[in-house]
């Protein structure tokens, strides 16, 4: 999408004539599709992060309670 400028004498002024470029719009489409495969990698890392964390968490409560059945020999 490209503006053309003009310029006369004492006014400013632009003029929004709009040219359409067929190869700008199929790059807008590209560049879109790959943002979203990015946002799906991103929500998969993310989803995958939680799990993590869960399992983390679990295994912390399972070595707390090893701790504390050999704290009490």
């Amino acid at each position: 999408m490209h503006l053309k400028f003009g310029l006369e004498p004492k006014n400013l002024f632009v003029k929004k004539d709009v040219l359409e470029n067929s190869g700008f719009e199929s790059f807008k489409a590209e560049v879109n599709d790959k943002l979203s495969a990015q946002q799906a990698q991103i929500s998969e890392i993310v989803e995958n992060q939680k799990i993590m964390a869960a399992k983390q968490d679990d295994m912390s409560a399972d070595f707390k309670a090893i701790l504390a059945i050999l704290s009490q020999k």
